[in-house]
């Protein structure tokens, strides 16, 4: 790891179970230089413990296990901040979507994203937990091309913003009717790369359920 690192403690301390992937505009909105360091820290992490990233984001964030492994994974995280520059001031969910963007190559493995998370006809359905990861499935299921080239970009960079520009208008059919979507482009990118990787690590790619159905 490079440059100066942000003291990082608190964004993995910040990592609930209630709802980790859901109102990525809930939280404060972290500055690019956090956005970009949240990266940082989360290559460092899928590098040193991928094991424990990969249990972490196979659990239901609802489940009362899901504490426990952020706990450990907060514990066994410090190694990657040696050194403290301040505080990084972010959410859950862009935490979490960092660590699935960082290990989504290595799922992928060489495969393109949309031969990975296109429907097979008679598959099982993977059902949404919530109103944003249904976004982030639906977004990569019909777009994935688009996502591809979103999480190609540097973390709150100019092409990023061009490239969530271009997704944005485009999202409209991802949100269930009646459901209010609130998302920055922070949150969207950790929103979609969740999604990614979700549906990219099961063995045959599922139908998609609305959340509730």
């Amino acid at each position: 790891m490079s440059g100066r690192l942000i003291l990082l403690a608190a964004a993995l301390a910040a990592l609930a179970p209630a709802q980790a992937a859901a109102k990525p505009d809930s939280a404060p909105i972290s500055s690019p230089v956090d956005l970009r360091t949240l990266h940082v820290l989360a290559d460092c992490l899928v590098d040193r413990y991928e094991r424990d990233v990969r249990r972490l984001l196979a659990m239901d964030y609802r489940a009362s296990g899901y504490d426990d492994a952020l706990r450990t994974l907060n514990r066994t995280g410090s190694s990657c901040v040696p050194f403290a520059f301040g505080r990084l001031r972010s959410s859950r969910v862009l935490v979490v979507g960092a660590l699935a963007e960082q290990l989504l190559p290595r799922t992928l493995n060489g495969s393109p994203l949309a031969d990975r998370v296109a429907a097979v006809p008679g598959g099982p359905a993977v059902v949404a937990r919530d109103e944003g990861e249904y976004l982030g499935l639906c977004a990569v299921r019909t777009m994935p091309e688009e996502v591809a080239a979103l999480l190609a970009t540097r973390p709150a960079g100019e092409e990023e913003r061009l490239v969530i520009g271009r997704l944005i208008p485009r999202l409209g059919p991802c949100v269930r009717a009646g459901a209010a979507a609130r998302v920055n482009g922070a949150g969207l990118r950790a929103l979609v790369a969740l999604a990614a990787y979700r549906l990219a690590s099961m063995e045959k790619p599922p139908v998609l359920r609305p959340v509730g159905s």
